[in-house]
């Protein structure tokens, strides 16, 4: 794999922290483009190798750095994996394009463009063996500040589905009317099994893993929701 394109011209952190004040502005937006390359590194080497193969001296060898300077912005390879999932879903969360709600399609299409679009720009943040890799970690040592910043990303996913389902008049089989969250966790449990299959298999497609979805969702929504909100979702009364 040709890295070259991701290494930065600048010299390493330890040669740049010389100079006037009003060198300032400059060299906080070289230490910001450095930390990119180092993660663009680290995502390459960590899809390539596995996570448990690359070694820090490797990262910084493609970014140009010395080790110690990865080992300052990040701590360790944690740090690092916790960098690119949180501030990638933050990203995903910013860009999402699923947050403004939708009447013209039926209810079970619309929760899969919503948990499609999770899954499309999740793959977006990090390979299917980063991905494997990181469950795995925060599901053995669920203590670590790894695991918890893991579970805080999964809330995060949590709150902002929580937000577009709260759009509409959520209308349930029995007339009442249903909780958001209630509803947003019970889909997102469902998202985040079939995503797991998703990441365990190499070979699947995100095609093939949204007919899975939808093979869960639909049946799962005809037993939750009102036949005529299914059909045609409605929206909550503007507050």
């Amino acid at each position: 794999m040709d890295r070259s394109k991701l290494t930065p011209s600048t010299v390493d952190e330890t040669a740049e922290d010389t100079g006037t004040s009003g060198a300032t502005g400059l060299r906080a937006r070289q230490k910001a483009k450095r930390r990119e390359v180092i993660l663009a590194q680290a995502k390459a080497f960590f899809a390539e190798k596995g996570v448990d193969a690359v070694t820090m001296a490797e990262i910084a060898e493609a970014a140009g750095v010395s080790t110690p300077t990865v080992f300052n912005y990040f701590g360790n390879k944690d740090g690092i994996l916790i960098a690119l999932i949180t501030e990638g879903t933050r990203k995903a969360r910013d860009n999402s394009k699923v947050l403004r709600p939708r009447t013209d399609v039926d209810f079970v299409s619309t929760l899969l463009a919503i948990f499609i679009d999770i899954s499309v720009e999740t793959m977006a943040i990090a390979s299917k063996r980063i991905w494997r890799y990181a469950h795995a970690a925060s599901t053995r040592h669920p203590t670590t500040e790894f695991a918890q910043t893991f579970q805080e990303v999964d809330n995060a996913l949590l709150d902002l589905t929580t937000g577009i389902l709260s759009q509409y008049s959520l209308r349930l089989h029995d007339g009442t009317q249903g909780e958001a969250r209630h509803i947003a966790h019970l889909f997102f449990d469902v998202w985040l099994n079939t995503f797991q299959d998703f990441i365990r298999s190499p070979d699947m497609t995100i095609e093939t893993h949204g007919e899975q979805l939808r093979d869960r969702f639909a049946p799962l929504c005809r037993m939750i929701f009102a036949p005529d909100f299914l059909a045609a979702p409605t929206l909550a009364p503007a507050r």
